[in-house]
């Protein structure tokens, strides 16, 4: 009965890093350096308008 329970934690752990990695797959690393390079283009466009025109004029950022 415990070899049963043991056996199928074991195959339930399996299937769950089994399915954690094939949903991790589509981000990949390049794809994520890649939103993170956007994402801080973006911050520096912001902070530059901010110097450029003074912080009351941004407020949407």
């Amino acid at each position: 009965m415990v070899a049963i329970g043991v056996l199928l934690g074991v195959m339930v752990l399996f299937a769950v890093l089994l399915i954690a990695k094939v949903l991790w797959r589509p981000y990949s690393r390049t794809e994520q350096a890649e939103g993170l390079r956007l994402e801080q283009k973006a911050r520096d466009e912001v902070r530059n308008n901010r110097s450029q025109y003074g912080s009351h004029f941004v407020h949407s950022a």
